[in-house]
């Protein structure tokens, strides 16, 4: 199983809107968590607000900040903003999600239908790389067992 670790500055509303809505569309092929460079003390109501409107329960949501451990765990790096020094983490995936923080339901609401489209593409990619690794696979399958192909 894939796992992805979404990284934004606070862990307060990018990460956590992104880490939900990649969980809820993975349905278990793919497991995704989220954390922070300098978390806040919890997840931001706006964020549990905005994600209870699309049936996301964010309000049992507890920030955590980035670690050595949960970069090793995970398959996928993914910065959730420009704000998030690229070099730190050796990132798969920078992208450019501005920090919400302080902003009205309206503008968070708008962040978060960005954030939902990406991450619906994102897990479309995987899916299709999964199927496509299988396909080569079976079509392959002494390479699978040698790890050399012949003809």
């Amino acid at each position: 199983m894939k796992q992805i670790l979404f990284i934004d500055v606070r862990n307060a509303i990018r990460s956590p809107i992104a880490e939900a809505w990649f969980n809820h569309l993975a349905n278990g092929f793919a497991q995704a968590q989220s954390c922070g460079t300098m978390p806040a003390p919890h997840v931001s109501l706006l964020a549990v607000k905005v994600m209870a409107e699309l049936g996301i329960d964010l309000s049992q949501y507890s920030t955590k900040p980035v670690t050595q451990t949960l970069l090793n765990q995970h398959d996928r790096i993914v910065l959730m903003g420009k704000d998030i020094h690229p070099g730190a983490f050796a990132p798969t995936l920078v992208w450019d999600f501005e920090d919400t923080s302080g902003e009205s339901l309206v503008r968070v609401r708008q962040v978060r239908d960005r954030i939902c489209d990406q991450v619906a593409a994102f897990v479309e990619q995987l899916r299709r790389a999964d199927v496509e690794e299988i396909a080569w696979h079976t079509d392959f399958p002494e390479v699978e067992k040698t790890g050399k192909y012949s003809d």
